[in-house]
């Protein structure tokens, strides 16, 4: 920023002292203030201004009356390429704080005017290459890649990387790919990232990576392909964890260990389509397989979309989520097990109409309930929706086999056949030492016309010791029932959603503040994945929602 003097530049410094000003004065009318969201969300940016204007603090009120008056004028909504983004995007590194270390540069086109610029990164591609490819498929642009992968490799936009077969990053290998990037898998084929491989996966919102079916657009179906596992060595409460789909006498299957910090790579601004093919039965690849992998994990902007199986799910490990969207898998959306712990901020799940089942299926371990570490994932902003199907019994939340967790900020929408569903002495009894909470919950439009929020289990239907689950939530947890989200068009379209409530829904009430830290967004004060009334969110431009 040294020698700019743009008046946008100058309104960036301008926001920055306010936000510094407001860190060091302890002024309460703001518990904290998120730059990234000040510089993106133009409705949250004005709200800070307003409430500069009436502080305690000389300065902060200055500030506020000049950047009133900056906006007035349209200098902090302008908009160049593309318009500012709302509902939690991370925009650009601001002037002077202290860097990240838990994020991957992203780009944000309508921010390039701050000046901040652009990690490039630089990669060789090693000699000695372990692929093969024909002329006739290099002057197609097209590359087949088969065997294991050892080295370094990076895989280029020019070309569209084929997979043949099952595709291992063997341990100390390196594999990236470039943002625009296309990955298509033949049948039977999956990438496979096993403990002490990396991947690096970093598209960007103008750009994103796809993986998706090699069949001709049009036929394509879920389980064409296998989809992505990553496998790392953060602890799991499953002894000789391996994943399903490799074989069990194949060590790159292996996952699980004691380095919670450790990583699996980065998944970024990507989407994954039609994968999860049948092992055989009962064993399936996921569109995205996460086994073992540790907190140093970025997994962001990441939609799978139609798997045959599950959407996303966690074997354990300490891995965060933010911004992912799931659509029309074809069992469970979110699954996890065997002791997962991350955290998660802006997620969307969304079931199609007459395919899959639960938005969440929660378990710890199916042979010993109270095996530790025990799941116990930390989630706010989360949106779970589905139609009300005549031909599938969605429901919301299955949580079982002794989980825990920790929901906050969490809308539940549409679904025919309970909101939550709790199973288990272990899992009831995490309700009672902690271990499992809910907080800021919004329900609407769930089972018989829409008002049936939860299943009656008496009798031989009982299978959580008595407990009344229509009373706990309305009682113990006051989660709010039948608020409408007033979406302006069908959030449950299967080819072209609309995720955004209302400015005037009711999710804008009640939220509970996201702790303080790089990973959350403090300033999604919201109930729901997306801020109500936002023009645009985190979901637009680089997702797509094909049937085929």
């Amino acid at each position: 920023m040294s020698g700019e003097s743009s008046p946008r530049a100058q309104l960036v410094e301008l926001l920055w002292q306010l936000k510094q000003n407001y860190d060091q004065s302890g002024d309460g009318s703001l518990r904290f203030i998120h730059f990234n969201t000040l510089l993106n969300d133009s409705q949250y940016r004005a709200e800070v201004i307003e409430k500069a204007l009436s502080s305690e603090h000389p300065r902060i009120r200055e500030l506020g009356r000049k950047l009133k008056a900056a906006n007035r004028q349209g200098g902090l909504l302008h908009k160049t390429s593309a318009p500012a983004t709302a509902g939690g995007d991370t925009a650009p590194t601001p002037p002077r704080p202290a860097p990240r270390n838990d994020a991957t540069p992203q780009r944000s086109s309508n921010l390039w005017w701050l000046g901040l610029g652009t990690l490039v990164l630089v990669g060789v591609i090693t000699a000695g290459v372990l692929l093969q490819p024909s002329i006739g498929g290099l002057l197609s642009g097209r590359q087949v890649v088969a065997g294991p992968l050892t080295g370094e490799h990076r895989w280029s936009a020019d070309r569209t990387w084929v997979l043949d077969g099952i595709v291992y990053v063997e341990d100390g290998a390196r594999l990236t790919i470039e943002p625009g990037t296309r990955v298509e898998g033949q049948p039977g084929s999956a990438l496979v990232i096993p403990r002490g491989a990396s991947l690096h996966a970093a598209g960007n919102a103008d750009m994103p990576i796809v993986f998706t079916s090699g069949q001709p657009e049009g036929t394509r179906a879920p389980g064409d392909w296998g989809g992505l596992v990553m496998l790392g060595s953060a602890p799991v409460n499953q002894a000789d964890a391996q994943i399903e789909g490799v074989p069990a006498n194949d060590t790159r299957g292996a996952f699980g260990g004691d380095d919670a910090d450790g990583s699996c790579g980065v998944i970024e601004y990507a989407r994954i389509e039609f994968a999860g093919f049948e092992v055989y039965a009962n064993n399936e690849l996921n569109g995205l397989t996460l086994g073992g992998c540790g907190s140093g994990t970025i997994v962001r902007h990441v939609q799978v979309h139609r798997s045959l199986d599950d959407g996303v799910e966690m074997f354990g490990g300490t891995a965060d989520l933010r911004h992912v969207l799931i659509t029309g898998a074809g069992d469970d959306s979110l699954d996890w097990d065997w002791g997962w712990r991350g955290r998660v901020q802006f997620l969307i799940a969304q079931q199609h109409p007459n395919s899959g089942d639960n938005a969440f299926e929660a378990d710890n371990n199916g042979n010993q309930h109270d095996a530790e570490p025990m799941s116990e994932p930390v989630m706010y902003n989360v949106t779970l929706v589905s139609p009300r199907s005549h031909t599938r019994h969605h429901r919301a939340m299955t949580l079982r086999e002794g989980t825990g967790g920790h929901f906050r900020n969490l809308f539940m929408h549409g679904f025919s056949g309970e909101a939550v569903d709790i199973k288990d002495a272990v899992t009831v009894g995490n309700l009672d030492n902690g271990r499992l909470s809910f907080e800021a919950l919004a329900i609407n439009d769930i089972g018989g016309r829409g008002i049936r929020f939860f299943e009656d289990e008496s009798g031989d239907a009982d299978d959580d010791g008595g407990l009344d689950e229509a009373a706990y939530f309305s009682d113990a947890v006051g989660a709010r029932f039948g608020v409408d989200p007033r979406f302006s068009r069908d959030v449950s379209s299967t080819v072209n959603p609309v995720f955004a409530p209302g400015g005037t829904s009711g999710l804008r009430d009640r939220a509970v503040a996201p702790p303080q830290g790089e990973f959350w967004d403090e300033a999604a004060l919201y109930i729901g994945a997306i801020r109500p009334g936002a023009a645009r969110d985190w979901t637009d431009s680089w997702t797509d929602f094909p049937l085929n």
